[in-house]
């Protein structure tokens, strides 16, 4: 295969392989965290990071973690002290361990439940001391440490079990065929990139991010509402009726718990309503900028040795439509789990990424 080829390819399986972590990450979201240990959960996308540490190397596995995080952080409304505090515990544990783990997988040393369970422990023992030098300040909380190595074993342990459930022989092939064939946007070329449309939805994409008052930025979403419908149609619209699972999950984690004062007897406070206005409307606006943004990106040209951003470029039409694609495939794949031959959980899902792109 030709180094272009071959570029290409780890591109495509790079944003399939974006698609199925961010999804699942933004799925463990809807449970409720425990209060005196928020650290308590499996960490479902490593199911994904894990086979594709083992297959591409450290430095890409990093870059896959870190997209994950960024489109977690857009779709998911997740915190920025979160974001922060995930991506600096998991960029160390990934350097830390990566290679490692690496090397004692290939020489048969560690099977999947060891590399998994050392990969949990790590981030899990890495973010608590992010969390208590940067947020606590001191060390009243270490005390979580012996618990969270226990955990680490048992989500490690699960997450190994389902990440041999993905990791079958054709799993990246079954990722590359899953992403549409609108990878062509990669190879625009210098000359033709109109970069004054460019810039401009480059910017507007970014301003959502910048804006923290929730009524000026759903001014701004409904203007970019209007500016969709004035290019498209009912068309432009698509993208945000399709990303109702990413809304329904922000009513869910700020109208029902957020702390605050009730609004006429009902179970939603004055600040759960603003928090939700506010991140949805920057979802609904970061979705209409780079529906127009994504194709213009001329990716090789601007990153020509950076496969995680071309990846990314190739994931974000992918996104609005995962949680229809994959709640089916879920289901089907659960009532045909002992049928002999039956694929894995992430074929199915790429089987349905595939038909519905």
């Amino acid at each position: 295969m030709q180094s272009t080829d071959r570029a290409v390819l780890t591109e495509r399986i790079f944003a399939g392989a974006l698609v199925l972590a961010t999804g699942m990450q933004i799925a463990e979201s809807l449970v409720p965290r425990v209060p005196i240990f928020p650290w308590l959960r499996l960490g479902l996308s490593w199911a994904i990071l894990l086979p594709f540490l083992l297959s591409f190397g450290t430095r890409p596995a990093i870059a896959l973690f870190l997209a994950r995080n960024v489109l977690s952080l857009s779709y998911g409304g997740q915190p920025p002290s979160t974001f922060l505090i995930s991506s600096l515990s998991g960029v160390l544990s990934l350097v830390l361990t990566g290679n490692v783990i690496r090397w004692l997988v290939d020489r048969k040393w560690f099977g999947w439940i060891g590399a998994s369970v050392a990969l949990a422990a790590s981030f899990n023992v890495l973010q608590l001391a992010a969390v208590t030098a940067i947020l606590v300040g001191h060390s009243g909380n270490l005390f979580q440490l012996g618990p969270i190595l226990a955990w680490s074993a048992v989500s490690g342990t699960l997450v190994a079990w389902l990440a041999r459930s993905f990791a079958t022989p054709t799993l990246w092939d079954d990722v590359d065929r899953a992403v549409p064939g609108h990878a062509a946007n990669l190879d625009r070329t210098a000359a033709t990139t109109p970069w004054v449309r460019l810039a401009i939805w480059s910017a507007l994409a970014i301003v959502p991010f910048a804006i923290s008052d929730w009524r000026l930025l759903g001014i701004y979403s409904g203007a970019l509402l209007l500016i969709a419908y004035g290019r498209r149609g009912f068309a432009g619209l698509r993208i945000v009726r399709q990303s109702w699972p990413y809304f329904a999950f922000l009513a869910w984690l700020h109208l029902l718990d957020t702390p605050g004062h009730f609004l006429s007897s009902s179970p939603v406070t004055a600040e759960g309503l603003r928090a939700f206005a506010l991140h949805a409307s920057r979802l609904c606006a970061f979705l209409l900028a780079t529906q127009e943004l994504a194709p213009l990106i001329p990716w090789r040209r601007l990153a020509p040795t950076s496969i995680w951003a071309r990846g990314m470029g190739l994931a974000l039409p992918l996104l609005p439509g995962l949680f229809p694609v994959a709640t089916k495939a879920a289901r089907s794949w659960w009532s045909k789990r002992n049928e002999p031959g039956r694929k894995n959980l992430a074929q199915t899902i790429l089987g349905g990424l595939r038909s519905d792109s």
